[in-house]
């Protein structure tokens, strides 16, 4: 009998359900063979790149794109030199042997980075950004010799160099503690402090209030003092006024006005629960308000027809960029973060120029560890020096190796002073009466007891429990600050002349003209002094 219609195309649903099994069996199979088979795929992991949770990601990708931009700047200048030498001289092969050697080992440096970056073999961003670093501490090290203020123990040399301000700065060294950041700052001396002090024309020495002279070098005095002919201009700002009582800050102002201006500053208004002292009047707008009156008051002086440039310079972490906040939010231009600031050491990593007006500009500097050449007091011994920093707040935290030695010299300084029965009440424990002697450990012991800081079995951390005491010194919650030198009754000529080159009593006086601080805040035999009184 013949068909009288054509059959269905239609696929049976076994049919269809078979298909699709055998499908997913055969893709199942070619991922497991994939992944026995190294040939034709890498086994090396994707950089994922920094986290969105991290919380210095811009801070780090910033970093990133500025030390690309100066790789490429390097090597355009470079290429520039090696042009101009080929049409004058005739030829790179007339180029001196060292400075050859110079070209070819900057090249390769930064075609090491150029493949890392691109074949993904670093771990992350951070990878390029060592590697960059040191392509150019390369260079850094053949262009500038150590010179007489930079003689530094030769262990220091053996430790890898960082970038870094500063707070004074700081991108990211080895816990390996203070040495570390001595060989760091030595460098961004030479560089860094350079660069300041040719483009300022008045420079802001801040110190800390607590340890004026700990913060402060004579070697940077000289070389301010020696720039330009003796044409720069120095102030001292005395930062952080509100952490010593009203007699130790006005001592410590008739000490350092012996030897140039000193204006008291409250750049910011302090950590909560901070143990600070009222001054009465002077408060962070008027104090503020003093200073950018005397630089207004310099510049109306001059007279000039560009604008002048004040630098800003100090240690780790004194204040330098709260010191500009504060100068600029009295504009009321609600930039109160015009720099950004914080309770660690490093925050300022680069040179930033900041235009109060047509006539005043402030260049804000990474934190700089000085040379400091007072080889006097067993505090600047090198056992000692990192505790000395770190006492400074001129360490971060992330590259502390040992507090405990910082604690203990804390303690003394306290047990000097009287201030040790504070600090106890501070924490709620009971005196000290150590056994054996160890009085620095009976201390932290105590202290981990009742911060909580124990570990397995109920063990004091006693490192944690250092960290704990270090972090509260810093945050001023802990009272503790050095008491100022005795004034030595001396004739004027004495006075006026002194071993350090220059006459004192004379820039005091004439400086102080040009600044119109008479009346200011703080200002020595004015309404300041009446003011903390």
């Amino acid at each position: 009998m013949v068909k009288l219609g054509k059959s269905s195309k239609r696929t049976p649903v076994r049919l269809r359900h078979k298909i699709e099994k055998a499908s997913t069996a055969k893709q199942r199979k070619q991922r497991k063979l994939a992944k026995k088979n190294p040939q034709w795929r890498s086994k090396l992991k994707k950089d994922p790149g920094i986290p969105n949770l991290f919380p210095y990601k811009d801070k780090v990708l910033h970093e990133i794109e500025e030390r690309k931009r100066l790789k490429e700047e390097e090597a355009m200048r470079l290429r520039e030199e090696v042009l101009l030498r080929r049409r004058g001289v005739g030829g790179v092969d007339s180029l001196p042997d060292a400075e050859l050697a110079h070209v070819e080992e900057l090249d390769r440096a930064h075609d090491l980075i150029d493949d890392e970056m691109e074949d993904g073999d670093d771990p992350g961003p951070m990878a390029a950004l060592l590697a960059s670093a040191k392509a150019r501490a390369i260079e850094y090290a053949e262009q500038n010799g150590d010179e007489q203020f930079h003689k530094v123990d030769e262990d220091v040399d053996k430790i890898e160099d960082e970038s870094g301000f500063g707070g004074d700065n700081i991108l990211s060294v080895k816990p390996s503690s203070g040495p570390v950041l001595i060989e760091t700052s030595r460098r961004a001396f030479d560089k860094m402090f350079k660069q300041v002090i040719e483009a300022a024309d008045v420079v802001l020495y801040v110190l800390d209030a607590r340890d004026p002279e700990g913060t402060r070098s004579k070697e940077v005095e000289r070389e301010i003092m020696a720039a330009d002919g003796g044409s720069k201009r120095l102030i001292l700002i005395l930062n952080k006024i509100d952490l010593v009582p009203p007699s130790v800050l006005k001592g410590w102002l008739s000490h350092l006005r012996r030897s140039f201006p000193t204006l008291p500053l409250r750049a910011s208004t302090g950590a909560p629960s901070s143990n600070s002292f009222d001054h009465k009047q002077m408060t962070v707008k008027a104090t503020t308000e003093a200073l950018l009156k005397a630089l207004k008051s310099y510049v109306h002086s001059k007279q000039l027809k560009r604008s002048i440039s004040a630098g800003v310079i100090g240690y780790p972490n004194v204040g330098k960029s709260s010191v500009i906040n504060a100068l600029v939010s009295r504009l009321n231009r609600g930039a109160a973060s015009t720099c950004p600031v914080g309770a660690e050491a490093g925050i300022t990593t680069s040179l930033r120029e900041i235009k109060i007006d047509n006539k005043l500009k402030l260049i804000d500097s990474p934190g700089i560890v000085f040379p400091n050449s007072d080889k006097r007091k067993p505090l600047y011994k090198k056992l000692n020096e990192e505790a000395r920093l770190i006492l400074l707040n001129a360490i971060p935290p992330k590259q502390i190796s040992d507090p405990i030695p910082a604690v203990a010299l804390l303690l003394d300084r306290l047990s000097s002073s009287g201030l040790i029965s504070k600090m106890l009440e501070f924490y709620s424990i009971p005196p000290l009466f150590p056994l054996n002697g160890e009085k620095t450990n009976d201390f932290l012991v105590q202290v981990a007891r009742k911060r909580g800081r124990l570990g397995k079995g109920g063990v004091p951390n006693i490192n944690s429990a250092a960290m704990t005491v270090i972090t509260d010194w810093r945050d001023g919650r802990i009272q503790g600050w050095l008491e100022p030198p005795m004034l030595q009754v001396a004739s004027s000529t004495d006075c006026s002349s002194t071993s350090i080159g220059w006459d004192t009593k004379t820039i005091v006086s004439e400086w102080s003209k040009e600044f119109k601080m008479e009346g200011l805040w703080g200002n020595e035999d004015y309404q300041g002094d009446e003011m903390m009184e």
